[in-house]
């Protein structure tokens, strides 16, 4: 046999093994299904039942907590934000009131200082005039006895004085009347009649 050339019985096992492999492994169509995928099929809902049975309450439950604890949360934030403006309007009224009651006290304080003090002045012209209509007799009195300790010495410096203007001595038991005449109307003043 040349050497490009077969032998007939070979070549004739080989197109019935290859015509006998084309026709038992052709490839399956997609399209339609066959066992395998109809076990995956099944098998893939067997594990959707399951994951949607066991696995997804406990998933939502978490999810719902959360979004339950979450909720709450913004709730009370909402509440304090609320109560602390309403804190804030309450704490401005506080402090205005009593700014108020500040002022009010301050002018009661400052009404009732000036009316002590008035209080005060008015006891005090009433205490001087007191003192000085209980002194005023006694003044009278200091004054009179002054008064008349002067018109007693007056007497002796005017008979001096005449006296020495006369050149000699004057006699005071003589002349005691003139003298206490004219020291009377020193005195009271009228001078006009001790010149004459």
């Amino acid at each position: 046999m040349p050497p490009g050339s077969a032998d007939p019985a070979t070549v004739h096992a080989v197109l019935t093994a290859a015509s006998t492999t084309t026709t038992t492994t052709s490839p399956p169509i997609f399209l339609i299904p066959n066992g395998t995928f109809v076990v995956e099929l099944i098998l893939f809902i067997v594990v959707l039942g399951i994951v949607a049975k066991f696995i997804l309450p406990p998933m939502q439950k978490a999810m719902d907590e959360r979004s339950s604890t979450i909720r709450s949360a913004l709730q009370a934030g909402d509440q304090g934000q609320a109560e602390a403006e309403h804190l804030a309007v309450e704490r401005r009224e506080v402090l205005e009131s009593a700014r108020a009651e500040a002022r009010s006290l301050l002018d009661t304080a400052g009404a009732r200082s000036a009316e002590l003090f008035e209080q005060g002045r008015s006891r005090g012209r009433g205490e001087h005039d007191r003192i000085l209509a209980e002194a005023q007799p006694r003044i009278d009195e200091e004054r009179r006895a002054v008064e008349r300790e002067l018109t007693g010495r007056m007497g002796e410096l005017v008979v001096a004085a005449a006296g020495s203007v006369v050149g000699e001595p004057v006699d005071v038991a003589k002349h005691r009347q003139v003298i206490d005449e004219a020291v009377a109307r020193v005195l009271s003043g009228d001078e006009s009649g001790a010149l004459n």
